[in-house]
């Protein structure tokens, strides 16, 4: 089963490969009208270079790995962030070779676009083949006595979900209706359904629809309770209480919010992210997040696609060095508490071999290591994944490192109140060699004293360390101490400023 499903990753990763390969030769032959000549050749290296290009990205982006049956909005959004990084590399790759030649400006985008096409219509294309043949049989008899009419209050992702499993899996019931509070969404359908009305005004068109020959049985709401209007719940629940009308809260059934009052007054037990953003507040008059953290999404977003754009040919390299030194997959990921201790994958290339031999023996850890591997690592060229973390928005290039839950330091939930960063303050005064207490120190300092000023210092700091390796960073400590002391001066209140640790290799 296992072998069989990584076949099929397999042959969708190389169907989309083939997108890539062929959109090149499609976009000159559009370009030129479809009359053959001598320009294609000059486009052979730029096409092999989007596919391996394109080989790295889908991989990280896992593209390949999503269900095309139920392909979302936001499942085409990856897709067109995956195809323009992809290309952007592809460019910048030629432009070093060839500066470009015989690849006409009109051509990337016209490949852009048709590369997104050809992807999209793949996966619709799946999509639609399991919408037609994955749905339930039909009844070979009409049985009145077994159909239950339903209606929907309620307009969300949710509403979708429900209708579309109704069509796979309920052949006793018939939905007839959906109601919205929106005005402007009355008179218009969802997946073949009307928008009857209001969900206040229930009871006249239950009426209504009972006059049709349409008796209601259930009323199923897509909606949390405390989302509805205050004239949309007295009705629902006058429904409810005074009629034979089953109203069935999907939410509740479904356990994504708590009980609406008068059902038990029970409420959801706290999350674990609760948890953080109430220690947030409660320390947030210790710890001051300030308008740069704000703001910093939007250089991160800029500076991530300069970086990438430029080290696309040492990415590249590092791809081809890791699948000749370990094998594919080239990517590996962990799972790690990220802004407000939201669940993150961060993205690393594989640098050790696999855990066990082909007899299933454990492999010791340091002789699955290859010189390759820990160069990799100490140059943090195992890390360049993450600019993939970055450009979605879920890393920054400063700021506290992503630990695994074990070593999240106790009492110090404040770290998780900014993005995670590829590098950070700690990293640059020790990294792995300082326990997670002292890393903690460091991040809230990072937090409440983070500039753009700073987060420069740290980048150089961090560059000096990949390319050098080593070399004492308490010099930045103490500038950056007198700094906030220099501002600080005539408070009531100083700044906590860490000591760096003795050792100083970096994480």
């Amino acid at each position: 089963m296992w072998q069989r499903l990584e076949t099929r990753h397999l042959a969708r990763l190389m169907l989309d490969l083939c997108w890539v390969g062929l959109s090149p030769f499609l976009a000159i032959a559009i370009r030129e009208n479809f009359e053959p000549g001598e320009k294609l050749e000059g486009v052979a290296l730029y096409g092999l270079l989007c596919v391996l290009s394109a080989a790295i990205v889908f991989s990280v982006a896992r593209l390949h790995r999503t269900f095309w049956r139920y392909t979302s909005l936001s499942d085409v959004l990856h897709v067109v962030v995956a195809v323009t990084v992809t290309l952007l590399l592809a460019l910048l790759a030629t432009f070093t070779i060839n500066r470009l030649e015989g690849v006409a400006r009109s051509v990337p985008v016209i490949q852009w676009f048709l590369v997104i096409a050809l992807m999209i219509s793949s996966r619709v294309g799946v999509r639609l083949l399991g919408e037609r043949y994955g749905r339930r049989p039909k009844p070979n008899h009409y049985e009145p006595n077994t159909q239950e009419h339903v209606l929907i209050v309620g307009v969300s992702d949710l509403t979708e979900l429900y209708l579309r499993s109704v069509v796979e899996f309920a052949s006793n019931f018939v939905v007839v209706g959906v109601l919205t509070s929106d005005a402007h969404l009355h008179g218009r359908t969802l997946r073949q359904q009307k928008v009857l009305g209001a969900p206040k005004d229930i009871e006249q068109i239950l009426r209504r629809l009972e006059v049709h020959g349409v008796p209601i049985a259930r009323v199923v709401v897509t909606q949390a309770f405390e989302k509805l209007s205050k004239e949309s719940q007295d009705a629902l629940r006058e429904i409810e209480r005074s009629s034979a009308v089953r109203v069935d809260w999907l939410t509740e059934r479904l356990g994504l919010c708590g009980l609406r009052p008068g059902a038990g007054d029970k409420v959801s037990p706290p999350s674990a992210i609760d948890g953080v953003e109430a220690a947030a507040a409660e320390k947030s008059e210790f710890i001051r997040v300030g308008r740069y953290h704000r703001m910093k999404r939007a250089i991160d977003a800029v500076a991530v696609v300069l970086v990438v754009t430029t080290l696309s040919p040492v990415i590249a390299l590092t791809a081809v060095v890791v699948a000749i030194d370990v094998g594919l997959p080239l990517v590996f990921w962990q799972q790690r508490p990220g802004r407000f201790g939201r669940p993150l994958r961060l993205f690393k290339f594989r640098t050790m071999r696999g855990a066990h031999d082909s007899e299933g023996n454990r492999i010791p850890d340091e002789l699955r290591s290859s010189a390759v591997g820990l160069f990799l690592r100490r140059t943090w060229l195992d890390e360049t994944p993450q600019f993939y973390n970055i450009l979605i928005g879920e890393m920054s290039f400063v700021g506290p490192r992503p630990l695994l839950p074990i070593d999240q330091p106790e009492g110090q939930e404040m770290r998780l109140s900014v993005r995670p960063g590829l590098t950070g303050l700690a990293q640059i005064n020790g990294g792995r060699d300082i326990p997670p207490g002292d890393k903690g120190s460091f991040d809230l300092w990072y937090i409440e004293n983070a500039s753009l000023g700073l987060d420069i210092k740290i980048m150089l700091r961090t560059l000096r360390l990949m390319i050098g390796g080593g070399g004492s960073e308490g010099s930045l400590i103490k500038q950056e101490a007198a700094n906030v002391e220099d501002t600080s001066a005539g408070s009531d209140t100083a700044t906590s400023i860490p000591q760096p640790p003795k050792t100083q290799r970096a994480a």
